[in-house]
């Protein structure tokens, strides 16, 4: 009798187990089911209904009709821009991550963090920046004035962003090599190609290649650099979209069809860098244990090379946010002063943009702050599931990284397809804002937290569940103390990302919600190029304060 109690209550506590584990997982699978799954579903169910999946689906890129024609060309920049942006982004980022990767010196994870400067700024802003500098009616550099438009100035943004992701990359694939392997590798007299090509070698490329691929998936979609960079003649498919639902062209079906096509497109650049990422153990896998790290000898040619790489890359990110902040000082007229910064509150500006420089700030406070929680909420039940015994995560974890598929414009469009007649309408039209939000930062903030989470040791939680604690308590009480830098960083990195977003945002918001990026890109088309750049000095600086939180807390998002 006492062994069937015994046996009954296990059984008891396994399915109570079970049972908390569909509902950490329910939350996750509501929400992306909620805000992308299914506005995807219906908005690429219903332009299959409209052209069919044979020759009016075909037609819609190569076909004789002027959207046709477009969308091919469209088509074709967005694939020759990210092509072009991931191979200079990977040109240029390795040396710098093999630099980093392979070197310990002082500064180091502190210069690791200013290397994420790039991916916290809005695109926006650095849009503006490169205008500025070189580009618009008075550039500040105007002998290059080939980079401030055209497809040069739209890869220069692209490399900005993406030259710091495949550094940050190809140094954490390094460090997941084996230091046991390395030490053999020298002890049997392997010189450095010889460790290169043994042991951090591959894993090194492939951090690279992850970064690449990233790099192109991002091109592709960009929105702020091909839209007020780019000119007709660099139209991509992402701007041809919105085009066709947020202007005079008016052609919603064809648009909810070409997003299918860019949707489909994008599939196997997606699934090639989740599998090469994987394979550089940046998604799933375990940690080997802490890098060798080497000091620096300055009179190997080779390291030098690396060092100038980087030296180079961390002058560029400095140059232009320098810039950017330096030139919302100048006047339109001519001269220096503070009078950009004072017409941010004046009524001439909130009487252009519908909303006051102020309500703008508390809306792009609100939504941020939202999508954070929200994320972090999500994030958390995810890592709780990954730590119980026996659990195939895999799909999970692929489920909220199906953002990655939908590019912010083709998300906010099925958003405000699907929930248009309820949530899409006023007042509860914030709340797509905020989703869309945290639909775009879920998988990079899962990603950086799953790296921190396959370091745990699943001692402590084993002793915790010895003494009788619940799964959830024992998850609580043993990992959430561990994960905390972890997770302070992912929600500091959703933030930044929330204050920034543009594309959807812009695609969705009336100006009762308008944000401070929007309120930018309304300044600048509306010609009123001086509050503008105030304004993206004040992102820089906020995005500034979020890393700044993130490096006195001691955390730094992981990949």
């Amino acid at each position: 009798m006492g062994a069937k109690a015994a046996g009954n209550r296990r059984g008891y506590a396994g399915a109570w187990a079970r049972a908390g584990d569909v509902v950490a997982e329910l939350p996750l699978t509501l929400f992306v089911l909620l805000f992308v799954a299914l506005p995807a579903a219906a908005l690429f169910a219903g332009a299959v209904e409209r052209f069919g999946i044979g020759n009016g689906m075909v037609a819609l890129v190569w076909g004789p009709t002027l959207v046709s024609r477009v969308a091919r060309t469209a088509l074709e920049n967005s694939v020759v821009q990210g092509a072009l942006s991931a191979a200079l982004a990977a040109a240029w980022g390795y040396p710098c991550g093999v630099f980093l990767g392979r070197h310990g010196f002082r500064g180091r994870d502190l210069l690791l963090s200013f290397l994420l400067i790039p991916f916290l700024l809005p695109p926006l802003v650095v849009v503006l920046g490169i205008d500025e500098v070189f580009g618009g009616a008075s550039p500040a550099l105007p002998g290059l004035s080939v980079l401030g438009h055209g497809l040069a100035a739209i890869v220069l943004a692209n490399v900005f962003y993406n030259a710091s992701i495949v550094a940050l990359f190809t140094s954490a694939a390094i460090a997941n090599a084996s230091p046991r392997l390395e030490e053999a590798v020298a002890t049997l007299g392997g010189g450095g190609w010889r460790r290169f090509r043994d042991v951090w070698g591959r894993g090194s490329l492939l951090g690279a290649a992850s970064g690449a691929l990233l790099t192109f998936l991002l091109s592709f979609v960009g929105f702020a650099a091909p839209l007020l960079l780019g000119g007709p003649r660099n139209l991509t498919i992402e701007v041809w979209i919105y085009m066709l639902t947020r202007t005079v062209f008016a052609a919603p079906a064809e648009a909810a069809g070409l997003a299918l096509w860019t949707v489909a497109f994008l599939c196997i650049p997606a699934f090639l860098y989740i599998l090469v990422a994987r394979r550089a153990r940046l998604i799933g896998g375990r940690e080997r244990g802490i890098p060798r790290l080497y000091p620096i000898h300055w009179r190997n040619p080779t390291t030098m090379a690396l060092a100038g790489a980087l030296t180079g890359l961390v002058l560029f990110v400095g140059a232009l946010l320098g810039a950017v902040i330096l030139l919302s000082f100048r006047l339109v007229g001519g001269g220096w002063g503070i009078e950009n910064w004072s017409a941010l509150l004046s009524t001439r500006v909130a009487g252009a943009v519908g909303i006051s420089t102020g309500q703008a700030l508390v809306n792009t406070l609100f939504f941020a702050a939202a999508a954070t929680a929200i994320v972090t909420a999500l994030v958390l039940l995810v890592s709780y599931v990954s730590t119980r015994p026996r659990r195939e995560v895999g799909l999970l974890e692929g489920f909220a990284f199906l953002p990655v598929l939908l590019s912010p414009v083709i998300l906010a469009f099925a958003l405000k397809d699907f929930w248009g007649g309820t949530l899409g309408l006023p007042p509860f039209l914030w709340t797509l804002i905020v989703a869309s939000q945290a639909a775009l930062a879920l998988p990079f903030v899962l990603q950086s937290v799953r790296a921190s989470l396959r370091g745990l040791p699943s001692n402590l939680r084993s002793a915790a569940r010895t003494l009788g604690a619940s799964p959830w308590r024992a998850f609580w009480e043993t990992d959430v103390p561990l994960l905390r830098p972890a997770l302070v960083a992912g929600a500091t990195f959703a933030f930044a990302l929330g204050l920034g977003e543009f594309a959807a945002t812009n695609f969705l918001y009336i100006p009762t919600y308008t944000t401070l990026i929007v309120e930018a890109y309304l300044l600048e088309i509306l010609r009123l190029p001086g509050p503008a750049s105030a304004l993206g000095a004040l992102l820089v600086v906020v995005s500034g304060i979020a890393l700044f939180l993130l490096i006195r807390g001691g955390n730094r998002v992981r990949f």
